[in-house]
């Protein structure tokens, strides 16, 4: 009963922190992942000792398990198929280069085997899925081009790093075993992982198929964490890892077409897994050991966030993208995985790494975490300030510049994405002449294709801008997803170019203010207009009038879209200027054959009479009539103008609809 006693107290003490923490960390605006952290050192056994040492391993296990089921699951093979070669080498590439400088580092500096220092080399050249798609998302930065190489690299560096457990859990032996005994616990994992698999994948879309349709959320969530429990204890009959058994379960799930469903039921526990693991990973933070060997640990952590960075950005841009993006993606890349504690932790258990140098891992990859996560917010002016420093990068030679002086009262167009594609097509269509500037190959090869002008580069570069003719041209749109870069472009070309109109696209309401101060004649935020064009389809299906409709439309974008933002003034404008134009609305009647009108005069009919709606024009067969005289006798298929108030309209509507004359004497005789 004490030990029961023992682990609820601990329960309440990690929990009842992380709560206080993560509230803590909010109000401040900085990652909660590093007060967990923080937090774990803190109360663990090597800290104050609010948690006892023999239940940190417990919670740290079940931590990882559920967090690496979430990571499973989430890890679509989607993405992986869709990814284009050039993002499959910058990743491959960069786990490669950081692994091989790391492990090269280890061998001459300590008394490491090789194999002990490449697997070493490939902890410190992962990095941590959770921080960064963490810290992505809080900025709003995950579908920019930094978060799209960012999330591609950690998506293939979790498959590689899956590849390394498999063979890392096969290919170690037991004692005494030979080579033979090795092949042969090889080739036995192969097949029991093979026929799991493939019984699995049989299996569980159809199992899952049952519970989503007839157990409801609750039997949906129980069976997801049945899946992370009962791939940990696979794996662990098997020898293997128990964090690696759940992620493959998560990865075995992330096929079915309910995956959707049960990623939906399980996001509101993954923010508690996140807690409960890095808190527990903090408290496996031997303090003494981490304060006896300070020096060594604070050189090994600047050497990561220093060097890892920069092998990670000369990847990403021999991989062809520019070096703002290279230092932006390096630094978000710069702390140590989740999944290098997990490797490492595999390799202590099979006697590969001896335990002191394991603590020493643990201390490293807690301090690299932290490190990483704070440097994380800098990446986007560091970026930009690293680039400014290569010049030449932008240079784009003679021909960019003999099509920069041909360019002449046209539109630049930044970002050949859907937005901007979709815009060279129209311009294109409508003889406007427009360029584009665009630095992802692909994007490029297909503008080419479309035959537009391209020009390959940064627009965040003022000579970049220069060679699409920004002194010449027009109109400048600003079609990209990555706010910081779409705030510098607006600034830079309203400082060459204060008369030029600029449009840009954001997706950010707080963006709207920001880049109309800093020159933007029109800020269109993708949110506000996709809820503009369903309100006016909304409004239309209930027989609103056009130009009320029209009316409203121009009241929420007045102001910069202030009614949606909550702004009083620009309601009361907006309500007002409807007041006023509802007064003398217009819209179209088309006229059916079945209605009563058909053969009428103006004068028979007499609707100003009975619904005060005037009828001020009749189009047949596209040629129009203004003002028809008392004789004009309409026909099926003419279009009324109606001119009166909503009310007004609606009555003359609900009169013409009908297919007879009304019982009350409304139609009056020749």
């Amino acid at each position: 009963m004490e030990t029961n006693t023992h682990f609820l107290n601990a329960i309440v003490v990690i929990f009842g922190v992380a709560l206080v923490v993560a509230w803590l960390f909010r109000q401040v605006r900085a990652p909660s992942i590093i007060g967990f952290l923080i937090t774990g050192m803190a109360i663990g056994p090597f800290g104050w000792r609010l948690v006892g040492s023999e239940n940190v391993a417990q919670f740290s296990e079940i931590g990882l398990v559920l967090l690496l089921f979430t990571i499973g699951l989430e890890l679509s093979p989607e993405p992986l198929k869709r990814s284009r070669a050039r993002l499959a080498m910058a990743a491959l590439g960069q786990v490669g280069v950081t692994a091989g400088v790391a492990a090269g580092m280890l061998l001459a500096a300590t008394g490491l085997g090789v194999r002990a220092s490449l697997l070493f080399g490939v902890a410190v050249a992962l990095s941590s899925t959770a921080i960064a798609l963490k810290q992505l998302s809080d900025r709003d930065e995950t579908d920019s081009t930094n978060g799209t190489i960012i999330t591609g690299i950690l998506l293939l560096q979790d498959v590689v790093v899956i590849v390394l457990l498999l063979l890392l859990s096969m290919t170690t032996p037991n004692a005494g075993s030979g080579w033979t005994r090795l092949a042969v616990h090889v080739l036995v994992g192969l097949a029991v992982l093979t026929a799991a698999t493939s019984l699995a994948r049989w299996l569980l879309p159809r199992a899952l198929n049952q519970i989503v349709r007839h157990g409801g959320r609750e039997l949906t969530t129980l069976f997801a964490v049945l899946m992370a429990c009962g791939g940990a204890w696979g794996a662990s009959a098997m020898g293997w890892s128990p964090a690696l058994g759940a992620c493959i379960a998560g990865l075995l799930l992330a096929g079915a077409d309910q995956r959707h469903q049960l990623v939906a039921e399980i996001t509101p526990f993954r923010d508690v897994f996140n807690a409960l693991f890095f808190i527990s990973l903090g408290m496996l933070v031997h303090l003494d050991v981490l304060f006896s060997h300070l020096p060594l640990m604070c050189a090994l952590i600047a050497a990561t966030l220093l060097l890892k960075p920069l092998l990670t950005t000369g990847v990403v841009v021999a991989a062809g993208w520019p070096v703002r993006v290279g230092v932006h993606v390096g630094i978000g890349l710069c702390t140590v995985s989740e999944f290098g504690y997990v490797l490492m932790h595999q390799a202590g258990q099979q006697g590969l790494v001896p335990p002191d140098t394991m603590n020493l891992m643990v201390a490293y990859t807690v301090c690299t975490m932290i490190g990483g996560a704070i440097l994380f917010p800098f990446a986007g002016p560091i970026s930009h300030r690293v680039s400014g420093l290569f010049r030449g990068e932008a240079e784009s030679g003679d021909e960019d510049r003999k099509k920069s002086a041909a360019f002449k009262n046209h539109v630049i167009i930044v970002g050949y994405g859907f937005t901007g594609s979709n815009l060279a097509r129209m311009l294109t269509s409508t003889h406007v002449p427009c360029c584009v500037i665009e630095m992802d190959p692909s994007c490029v090869a297909s503008a080419r294709q479309a035959n537009i002008e391209v020009v390959v580069g940064d627009a965040v570069r003022m000579i970049i801008l220069e060679h699409a003719g920004v002194n010449t041209a027009r109109a400048l749109v600003v079609a990209i997803n990555d706010h910081e870069a779409t705030r510098r472009i607006v600034a830079q070309s309203n400082a060459r170019r204060p008369e030029l109109y600029t449009l840009a696209r954001t997706s950010f309401v707080r963006d709207i203010d920001a880049l109309y101060e800093q020159g933007a004649k029109l800020v269109i935020p993708q949110d506000f207009e996709t809820s503009i064009e369903i309100a006016a389809h909304i409004l239309r299906q209930f027989g609103i009038p056009d130009n009320i409709v029209e009316a409203q439309i121009a009241a929420v974008r007045v102001g910069g879209y202030g009614m949606l933002r909550g702004k009083a003034t620009d309601r009361a404008a907006h309500a007002e200027l409807i007041k006023i134009l509802e007064r003398t609305a217009t819209q179209t009647f088309y006229l059916a054959e079945q209605s009563f009108a058909c053969a009428l005069t103006v004068a028979q009919l007499n609707l100003r009479a009975y619904t005060g709606c005037m009828i001020i024009a009749v189009v047949r067969s596209g040629k129009p009539t203004t003002n028809p005289a008392p004789d004009f006798v309409f026909q099926a298929n003419d279009v009324l103008v109606l001119v009166g108030a909503h009310r007004q309209i609606e009555a003359a509507k609900a009169l013409l609809d009908r297919n007879e004359p009304p019982p009350t004497d409304l139609v009056q005789s020749p």
